[in-house]
């Protein structure tokens, strides 16, 4: 994904290109790869070429325009969400609200106070008593992550869909969320959609069964 990404440039707003210049080279890398991975996605649904497509951000709070959430220009019935990390990249597209993140393994360790801020006492419970309590965490957090991003919830305090189960609120049961573990690069990502998930690796091959550590509802 990352071989030859020069020659891709011009398929990014000059608002995205400008982002870009202010990143250091690898990160550059991610962010470029980030943001042509989820015109790919956003074009499968359209059917239109990739490069044809334009990316754009609104902040739902302050309105502004160079941060926010992402959105398809001319695309209304399109929702789209990436994410990066150093040397993984994600994206998924719908026809309904998606959302997703990926985080690094690297470097992260568990965090009792921020586990309870963002899970609250029970789900900091089940994380603390994990094999491996930081990978647990961080599998808890990109999802919820990922529900943000998704117009769900908020950041710190549980909700019932980041853990997979149906919620007492209706809104709660009608998300899915799906989670899983980039062996090779030691990355965890999560994403969620209220219609059925679909999976792809890079160069469009699906993942298989997700491993009984990454399906939901599994700290």
């Amino acid at each position: 994904m990352l071989r030859g990404i020069g020659s891709y440039d011009t398929r990014l707003t000059l608002q995205e290109q400008a982002r870009a210049a202010l990143l250091t080279d690898a990160d550059r890398l991610d962010y470029v790869a980030a943001h042509l991975l989820v015109r790919i996605c956003a074009a499968r649904l359209a059917r239109v070429p990739p490069g044809s497509l334009v990316i754009e951000q609104r902040c739902p709070g302050c309105g502004a325009t160079d941060h926010g959430k992402p959105y398809v220009r001319d695309h209304p019935g399109l929702s789209v969400s990436l994410s990066h990390t150093r040397g993984t990249v994600a994206a998924a597209a719908g026809r309904s609200a998606v959302g997703v993140d990926v985080e690094t393994t690297a470097g992260f360790v568990f965090d009792p106070r921020l586990a309870e801020r963002v899970l609250g006492p029970a789900g900091a419970a089940a994380v603390r008593t994990a094999a491996d309590p930081a990978l647990a965490l961080l599998r808890r957090w990109v999802r919820k992550e990922a529900l943000v991003k998704a117009g769900h919830g908020s950041l710190f305090g549980p909700t019932t869909a980041e853990s997979g189960t149906a919620g007492s609120g209706t809104d709660d049961a009608r998300w899915q969320v799906r989670g899983w573990t980039a062996r090779d690069s030691g990355a965890v990502a999560a994403a969620v959609s209220q219609e059925p998930l679909t999976l792809l690796r890079s160069g469009g091959r699906p993942y298989g069964p997700p491993t009984p550590d990454d399906r939901p509802g599994r700290p």
